[in-house]
């Protein structure tokens, strides 16, 4: 590939790290396959397949591709929701909402990009521990349930 070409797809490093994202993403949800279980058991696989990211990325790549989604520099053309992790998250919620599992009345979409956004957050500032990530996802996912 020409330099010139690689420059015109990815004007800057964070556009890179959104292309890295996305096929990590992808993987992450082919790996998830149709993810069965309750929706606390599937959103703890896939923290475990995020962390799992990391060691095939480096730890430097997956801090900075976690970091970009706080950053002033993130391309503004790039959302949360454009994201396949993001939705498949969404859908995983719908059908928990349907189930009767998660409350109806909030949106899923939010509650998904709040998931991943604490989780990204976590991550960046290194918190891997198993029992914070387990109780973190134990609080979303009862803040998510029918009261």
């Amino acid at each position: 590939m020409v330099r010139g070409t690689f420059y015109f797809h990815f004007p800057t490093k964070e556009h890179v790290l959104i292309e890295v994202e996305r096929n990590e993403e992808t993987r992450i949800i082919s790996e998830l396959g149709d993810a069965e279980g309750d929706l606390a058991s599937v959103l703890s696989q896939l923290v475990r397949h995020v962390l799992h990211a990391e060691t095939r990325l480096g730890a430097v790549v997956f801090r900075d591709m976690l970091g970009l989604h706080f950053s002033s520099t993130r391309p503004v053309d790039d959302e949360l929701a454009q994201h396949p992790l993001a939705q498949f998250l969404v859908g995983l919620i719908s059908r928990a909402q349907d189930a009767g599992q998660v409350r109806s009345d909030v949106d899923a979409a939010e509650l998904g990009t709040f998931f991943l956004t604490g989780l990204f957050a976590l991550l960046a500032t290194g918190a891997h521990d198993a029992a914070l990530l387990s109780r973190y996802v134990t609080t979303i996912f009862k803040g998510m349930g029918k009261r």
